[in-house]
């Protein structure tokens, strides 16, 4: 507990904010529901993140791809109802890896945000800058539809091929310029090798299992963790069991993802991806954020080096953040409700 409790610990990526606007449930309020959580739903609040030792979670911002018109209002609402709970609870809005240390510093709890899918886009190019003026840390290029950008792993349009776009070409090269991070998870693989390459930043994976631990369409394999690798950047290993094994376990499911990372590049380029409340069934003992403590023990029991496991929880996505630093903008200055281009 105290190696865990003196780290800082950042989630890459939870889906949080789709029960929030889906079914009302307050933020600031600890809730428990035992047919929401098994249908992929309610293991997170603010509460539960903060008894879970969690310095910074990034939240995802999700949108129904069609029609795609629409999807970046829908975004913005999104940013407006994140910032509003984390002014009303007395939360950073966190943007850097400075932001994070000195969260932690002051016993605060952080809260970011990333894309889920370039659909929301709009195939609009300026989007891009508008999202980061919101203050969005990262987009992902897919999620489970074709865009103008890629193709998905799976879902409609998948193309395993097909490679990155002309416009996604673009798209890249102005969030380099601006300090957003490229995630390539849910991204087919031909145009995740060709985003890898063609970042200038370390890229990221914000959750995902890996096919050398476990073979799923959904997985990365040897290449693409070499790709992330090249970059310096980090993957985030997912806490649904169904991308972890052909039958549900417990936290020792994550395991051997963590492991055939570490030894095909080293624990350096590994981080936690939770994808908590985003429609998953977690592996037993991480049915609730609360639990995170259970990672920490299992990287212990793994024998490895607590700078390692320092690593893991958080530094390593400290490291991705520090060469990516967004340009100046005056999100911090942004009133709730301001967010909208």
């Amino acid at each position: 507990m105290s190696l865990h409790d003196e780290s800082i610990v950042i989630d890459l990526h939870s889906d949080t904010l789709i029960p929030m606007r889906a079914t009302g449930y307050r933020f600031g309020v600890e809730h428990h529901n035992r047919l929401l959580q098994k249908i992929g739903f309610y293991h997170t609040d603010l509460p539960r993140f903060l008894a879970s030792g969690l310095t910074a979670q990034y939240f995802g911002l999700v949108t129904f791809p069609y029609p795609e018109k629409g999807c970046a209002k829908a975004t913005f609402r999104q940013v407006d109802m994140l910032k509003k709970a984390v002014k009303e609870h007395d939360l950073v809005f966190a943007r850097t890896a400075n932001d994070i240390r000195e969260a932690k510093k002051n016993g605060k709890f952080a809260a970011l945000m990333g894309i889920e899918g370039a659909h929301n886009l709009e195939s609009k190019l300026e989007n891009v800058r508008a999202f980061h003026d919101a203050g969005v840390r990262y987009i992902g290029l897919a999620h489970f539809t074709k865009n103008a950008v890629c193709t998905p792993t799976g879902g409609l349009g998948s193309d395993r091929e097909s490679p990155l776009t002309d416009f996604g070409h673009k798209v890249i090269v102005e969030m380099n310029r601006l300090g957003m991070i490229v995630d390539l998870a849910h991204v087919a693989k031909q145009a995740f090798l060709d985003g890898a390459k063609a970042s200038n930043k370390p890229v990221i994976v914000s959750h995902t299992g890996i096919s050398g631990a476990y073979e799923l369409w959904r997985n990365l394999d040897d290449d693409q963790i070499r790709a992330v690798a090249g970059t310096d950047g980090v993957i985030g290993i997912i806490f649904a069991w169904r991308y972890l094994g052909k039958k549900r376990g417990g936290v020792e499911m994550l395991a051997s993802h963590f492991e055939h990372v570490r030894k095909l590049v080293g624990a350096k380029h590994l981080a936690l991806g939770s994808d908590y409340d985003g429609a998953v069934e977690p592996v037993r003992g991480l049915e609730e954020v609360s639990n995170l403590r259970k990672v920490t023990d299992l990287l212990i029991e793994l024998g490895w080096k607590e700078s390692e496991i320092r690593g893991v929880l958080g530094e390593n996505v400290l490291r991705v953040m520090d060469q990516s630093p967004p340009v100046d903008t005056p999100v911090e200055n942004e009133s709730v409700g301001q967010s909208s281009p």
